[in-house]
């Protein structure tokens, strides 16, 4: 009784930290509104970015003291890739999901309780210092009684609960976020929010997404997953055979293992791609983290030089996401879209995948895409590390298209879909320049978007220019007649399988 008392007091304890702690952050912009007409535009400006870095640093130190489901929360909100301004993505993106670990007294009965039976009975053994301690629970290395090597992932006791708190907090803040920013859909925000963070505490849907997308690469030896052990798992416990290997982002220690960085990169952006264009199920969590490196034997297939072979290694499956067919054929159609500047068939695209919101201005949906597609059309890709994030921002692009914030909310529902879409490839991204900064990566994934639109045709490769850039526009001589005037909305293309590998 005394320990369900004191657990509900520190969840009301929390709480009082929490709102504390958004009201210190949402009051440092009052002020702001307050001058906006006395200072003018420019000055304005200036004084509203000072503000969100110190709210946004202040925000990523108060979610790094109340730990658990706000590093969590953090991170998922990092997703609002070009809603939110630069000095928050930069502070969220910068949160590790890592925390001080429990006391092993309380994780043991923990394990106890889950599995059923004494640890010594379950395990040969376990270490009690964890190798990783996250949000929602701690890593531990252990033997099964047959000496197999497993790391065995434990849910902290308690958390369902934090995270009932927490969201309930968080919805709150939406509300009083909506009085500053009308049309922000609170109701369907937060609904996205708790439905990712709530997936993550289902271990065995994390055990079943990691065998769905280890069965899509049997046979492929650069692409490599733990197996997990059912007998040791449950909803809160996840134990799965232990792997090793090189941190991704250690280039010097890959290229003393004799692999080139730009085969790391070629391995994992053909993975990704197949997961995505193909597979319709990917590992959304591209984070520096959740992968090794190991060197196999050389035999020319990735490298081409007679050097080692890298083989990845993926590990984490709590973030995993699937396609709808609608999602996936709306995506199709965007892409055959771009490849071909066609602006008509980009909006096709995005109204199928679920961007135009119902009852929205279609002028101010159009108008959006068509600005944002000119930018993507003149993006120098040649350097990934040099790329100007910025030119995406969106309260940048609402002034130059002079359309207000309620206008393009009113016209744009942004399906769920795509902010793991753009989180993944965001990540994909700076974990490829991390490793070569120079190497163009999504020249890799060519092939299968070339199977994803048109059905592995080569023939149309020529749609992304000759030089492999849109700058070089189709080359009519060599499309399929009638493919110029069919995209794959008009019944074009398949899905296929991965003949572009």
């Amino acid at each position: 009784m005394l320990d369900a008392l004191t657990f509900r007091l520190s969840l009301v304890k929390r709480s009082v930290r929490a709102g504390w702690l958004f009201a210190t952050i949402l009051l440092r912009y009052l002020p702001v509104l307050g001058v906006r007409k006395v200072l003018g535009r420019r000055r304005t400006d200036v004084l509203l970015e000072r503000t969100h870095r110190s709210a946004a640093v202040r925000a990523r130190r108060g979610f790094l003291a109340l730990e658990g489901v706000y590093v969590k929360i953090g991170q998922v909100v990092s997703m609002l890739t070009g809603f939110l301004p630069d000095a928050w993505l930069e502070e969220l993106e910068s949160m590790q999901d890592s925390v001080p670990p429990k006391p092993f007294d309380v994780i043991r009965p923990r394990i106890e309780s889950e599995l059923g039976a004494p640890l010594e009975v379950r395990f040969g053994c376990l270490d009690p210092v964890p190798v990783a301690s996250a949000s929602l629970g701690e890593v531990h290395l252990a033997e099964l009684p047959d000496g197999t090597e497993v790391a065995v992932k434990v849910q902290y006791p308690g958390i369902d609960r934090i995270v009932d708190t927490d969201l309930a907090m968080v919805r709150m803040v939406l509300k009083v976020i909506a009085l500053f920013l009308p049309g922000l859909r609170v109701e369907r925000i937060h609904a996205d929010l708790s439905e990712v963070i709530r997936e993550e505490l289902v271990y065995t849907q994390e055990g079943l997404n990691c065998e769905a997308i280890a069965a899509n690469f049997v046979g492929d030896d650069h692409v490599r997953f733990p197996e997990v052990v059912w007998s040791h798992t449950t909803d809160r416990v996840l134990t799965q055979t232990r792997m090793g290997g090189m941190k991704i982002t250690d280039v010097d220690a890959i290229t003393a293992a004799g692999l080139e960085p730009r085969a790391v990169i070629e391995v994992l952006v053909r993975a990704y791609f197949k997961q995505l264009l193909v597979d319709g199920l990917y590992h959304a969590d591209p984070h520096p983290g959740n992968f090794f490196v190991n060197a196999l034997p050389a035999d020319g297939s990735v490298a081409g030089n007679g050097r080692a072979e890298p083989a990845i290694t993926f590990l984490d499956f709590g973030a995993v996401a699937r396609f709808p067919e609608a999602f996936k054929e709306g995506m199709r159609t965007v892409v055959y879209g771009y490849m071909t500047r066609d602006d008509g068939k980009v909006v096709e695209g995005m109204v199928r995948m679920g961007f135009a919101s119902a009852g929205g201005d279609e002028a101010v949906f159009r108008k959006a895409v068509r600005h944002y597609m000119d930018k993507l059309l003149h993006l120098d890709i040649s350097d990934f590390s040099k790329i100007d994030i910025s030119e995406f921002d969106v309260w940048r692009n609402l002034d130059e298209m002079r359309v207000s914030f309620r206008d393009i909310t009113r016209a744009f529902e942004v399906p769920r879909n795509w902010f793991y879409v753009e989180r993944t490839l965001g990540l994909l991204l700076g974990l490829c320049a991390r490793l070569d900064p120079t190497v163009d990566a999504f020249l890799y994934g060519f092939p299968y978007a070339v199977e994803f639109v048109f059905g592995g045709d080569s023939n149309l490769a020529a749609l992304w220019g000759r030089a492999g850039s849109p700058e070089a526009g189709p080359d009519p001589e060599t499309v399929p007649a009638g493919e110029t005037e069919r995209g794959p909305g008009d019944g074009g293309a398949s899905s296929g399988a991965e003949s572009g590998r």
